[in-house]
């Protein structure tokens, strides 16, 4: 049964995602036609994920490889792994990730939480292991702690022990309040992405992707994780 907390959240995860994909719905279908006609393949990326208790779910996302892009390695298929230009423009404020609402409906998501794990991470046996598997006791979200104050670094060595350690605080300290604040700084970032892009497009200079300073995202420094605190039952 959930507590107040975990109640109030999955009911504004609820409103929320209902709402944008009801005023969203013209803007995904022209993404949709956009992608289509940008790429080969479907118009939904589809790939298995590790959610809240270690249960495998399917993410969505609007495809911006080719169908077979992750299939080829480099020095075979270097075109195959390029990201084409409706790609690009979507990756940059992140749109290509709007679908992902509607796993946030269906419970698999939140709007704010942890990065989704790929099935292979779950199983990471070094020193790292717990604080991977540390990720599974809280819904992954959309946007988060980590992907707000430190986009540029993404979630490969040797950052990957910091945006471990930035997901324990998150998870030891999050509140709807916190993640109020999330989501309004990533409203302003996509907004000033894609402002910048459709200025950079008619300017004929390509796509921008801005990174977020930990200055405008206003939120305490992620402190080191210490497994003394890990015993908090969220």
């Amino acid at each position: 049964m959930l507590n107040r907390s975990e109640a109030g959240r999955r009911l504004i995860d609820v409103l929320i995602s209902s709402v944008f994909l009801v005023a969203f719905s013209v803007l995904f279908l022209f993404i949709a036609l956009a992608t289509k006609l940008g790429t080969r393949g479907s118009v939904l990326f589809r790939q298995e994920r590790v959610g809240l208790g270690e249960k495998r779910f399917t993410i969505y996302k609007f495809r911006s490889m080719s169908e077979n892009g992750e299939k080829f390695l480099p020095r075979e298929r270097p075109a195959a792994k390029e990201a084409s230009r409706v790609g690009r423009f979507l990756r940059g404020p992140g749109l290509d990730e709007l679908p992902q609402l509607i796993n946030v409906l269906k419970g698999d998501m939140s709007l704010v939480g942890p990065r989704p794990l790929i099935p292979a991470e779950l199983y990471c046996q070094d020193e790292l292991g717990y604080l991977v598997r540390n990720r599974c006791r809280v819904r992954p979200g959309m946007t988060g702690l980590w992907q707000i104050t430190n986009r540029e670094k993404g979630a490969v060595p040797p950052y990957l022990r910091e945006m471990l350690a930035c997901d324990a605080f998150y998870i030891e300290n999050r509140s709807i309040w916190l993640d109020m604040r999330i989501l309004l700084v990533t409203g302003g970032y996509v907004a000033s992405c894609l402002l910048k892009n459709l200025k950079a497009s008619r300017n004929g200079a390509g796509q921008v992707t801005l990174v977020p300073s930990k200055e405008v995202a206003r939120i305490p420094e992620p402190q080191p994780y210490t497994e003394a605190r890990s015993s908090k039952v969220v």
